[in-house]
């Protein structure tokens, strides 16, 4: 479940980007194509950690340490701010102005 949970928060954070993007008018495929090989990198390195997580049932390496449940944890919260910045600017209404004010401080 934990990978149905993280491909959604994906496929939101693209949905999100490309209505972000239509609605400012700045739609460029060349960052649609960055953005799907970040995508791609994401997604690598859920497969890395399930191979290393799968890895560990066989190979003894001293430490048990479910990597997947990190990974994907990681990659979640990450999905996460990008929606949350696309959506404050789809529609800049409905973020709250303490989360506006601190998402202007990564700028």
């Amino acid at each position: 479940m934990v990978y149905v949970i993280t491909g959604s928060f994906i496929m939101l954070d693209m949905i999100s980007g490309l209505v972000k993007s239509l609605k400012s008018k700045s739609f460029s495929s060349s960052i649609m194509r960055e953005g799907l090989f970040h995508k791609c990198g994401s997604v690598l390195c859920i497969v890395f950690a399930w191979l290393v997580d799968y890895a560990q049932t066989f190979i003894d390496i001293g430490v048990t340490v479910p990597i997947t449940l990190t990974v994907c944890g990681y990659i979640v919260l990450m999905e996460i701010g990008s929606i949350i910045e696309n959506v404050s600017k789809i529609n800049p209404e409905i973020v709250p102005e303490k989360l506006k004010e601190f998402m202007k401080k990564g700028d």
